[in-house]
């Protein structure tokens, strides 16, 4: 597994490609790179799961010839838990094979050899399209931790938080990117507005105190990770939204 970073540019996605061709990884790489993606490289079907598992991509670029497990069924177990778009590379040019990869999840596909910038093209269409259709999930629920966002109400091992209306935005933007750094500029911007400029300082003063908020028994402030010179990470896992009864049904106490 290979990364590469460029933190200059002001829109960069976090792109894993899952290709056994080192030529052609290399050059996908150096490409997306140099439009400011950070890039993460697996050669495998097994390896691609686990990376996707650990640095929930924004984009995959899949490869259907794969060593160990192919390419449809690693979009088929992908799928089952991961929304984010799935771009086919494929050499394959039949009909029947396109529609197999569309079949288990694929949300497109190039086929090879193809020219760079249509690739780049189909990337930013797929990740504009996916962000424009994908509604805000009001709760969000990570193991113990539930937040309900009209509600402005945060739950931690059913003990209910004491959080300030900038530590409350800090923290549902960390939710929201769970698995994925913010800075403290994207923090900044989250918690108090576009254009206001304060002491990145404060980021870090609201986030200690959000993390005291969260320990307790069990400890939670492992939740919420230092990324050093950086910003921060959220650690957990966040999980399906409950049924809408049955949120309706935990605010009774009667």
């Amino acid at each position: 597994m290979q990364l590469t970073t460029n933190p200059t540019t002001a829109t960069s996605y976090r792109i894993l490609i899952i290709e056994d061709d080192p030529t052609l990884t290399t050059t996908l790489r150096y490409s997306l790179h140099k439009q400011g993606h950070h890039v993460t490289v697996a050669s495998d079907g097994l390896e691609g799961i686990k990376v996707a598992r650990s640095t929930r991509p924004d984009i995959i670029l899949l490869d259907l010839m794969l060593p160990n497990i192919d390419g449809r069924e690693v979009c088929r177990y992908l799928r089952g838990w991961l929304d984010s778009p799935i771009l086919m590379l494929t050499a394959l040019g039949r009909e029947e094979d396109v529609i197999a990869g569309l079949e288990v999840g694929a949300d497109d596909y190039v086929t090879k050899p193809f020219r760079m910038n249509e690739l780049i093209a189909r990337i930013n269409a797929l990740i504009r399209r996916t962000r424009s259709q994908k509604p805000e999930a009001d709760t969000l629920i990570a193991g113990d931790l539930m937040v309900r966002i009209s509600e402005h109400r945060a739950m931690f091992a059913d003990r209910e938080l004491r959080l300030a209306p900038k530590e409350f935005q800090i923290l549902i933007a960390l939710m929201r990117r769970a698995g994925k750094v913010c800075t403290r500029a994207e923090l900044m911007k989250e918690a108090w507005g576009e254009g206001i400029v304060v002491d990145p300082r404060n980021v870090d003063v609201h986030v200690r105190l959000i993390r005291a908020q969260l320990e307790g028994e069990p400890d939670g402030s492992w939740l919420i990770q230092t990324v050093h010179g950086v910003g921060y990470r959220f650690s957990g896992e966040l999980g399906p939204n409950p049924p809408a009864e049955d949120a309706n049904a935990e605010g009774n106490t009667n």
